[in-house]
């Protein structure tokens, strides 16, 4: 079966990233991506393999890349031994000035592959894609299911370490409920500078402005010590 569908915009902001890689984590975590488990990935560098990265780190699963090209044998090698079940893919893209169908490469692939039970599918390329119905979905169908205001992965990467309202206090905070453990800080993506934050041995003195018992030689170990290297 073949199917033709465009490619998605190339161009996100911020918050439409974060907001791509939750979609993403809700939609693996709906074919059964669980912590641990690998996640095939057969993308070119694009926005949407950014994407899948920050899913497979908000499950906690292995993201497992594999190569664009001529490597049939090696491809189902690596998805037999890793135990994968889902798989994402490129349609078909651009390398290298030559248009590729990678789709159909992978499906010869995926013969002898029967654990794999998902394949995503990125259409990059406004071409026909061979499609197997009950297997094969539209990356874009998968993403647009979700997230939903306060699901469980509502917030969970984003610019800001608020608590998530879903969570209990103790499991927040990264301890068992009911525990007394220390509190461990829960994991975030934090997308701060961190120049903007001052360094603990910076100062506001310019050089020869403080005053050192050895002259030039305490300046020079200041200029080597001084973290972040701010004069250069």
């Amino acid at each position: 079966m073949m199917v033709d569908q465009h490619g998605p915009a190339d161009v996100l902001s911020h918050s439409q990233l974060l907001d791509q890689g939750e979609r993403a984590a809700v939609a693996l975590a709906k074919l059964g991506v669980r912590p641990g488990d690998q996640v095939a990935v057969l993308l070119p560098m694009s926005l949407e393999s950014v994407v899948v990265t920050l899913a497979c780190i908000r499950l906690e699963a292995r993201r497992l890349t594999l190569p664009l090209g001529d490597h049939l044998g090696f491809v189902r090698h690596r998805l037999r031994t890793s135990g994968a079940r889902v798989v994402i893919t490129a349609g078909s893209c651009a390398v290298d000035g030559t248009v590729r169908d990678i789709k159909s490469g992978l499906d010869r692939a995926l013969w002898a592959c029967p654990e794999v039970h998902s394949v995503l599918v990125v259409q990059q390329v406004p071409r026909p894609v061979p499609w197997q119905p009950g297997r094969d979905v539209w990356w874009h169908e998968a993403l647009a299911a979700g997230p939903v205001p306060g699901g469980p992965y509502a917030g969970a990467m984003s610019s800001s370490t608020d608590q998530p309202m879903d969570q209990p206090a103790d499991r927040a905070q990264g301890r068992p409920q009911g525990s007394s453990a220390a509190p461990v800080p829960p994991a975030a993506l934090i997308f701060d500078d961190p120049l903007d934050r001052r360094s603990a041995d910076d100062s506001d003195q310019g050089w020869g402005d403080r005053s050192s018992v050895d002259g030039a030689r305490g300046d020079l170990l200041r200029f080597l010590e001084e973290k972040p290297p701010h004069h250069l």
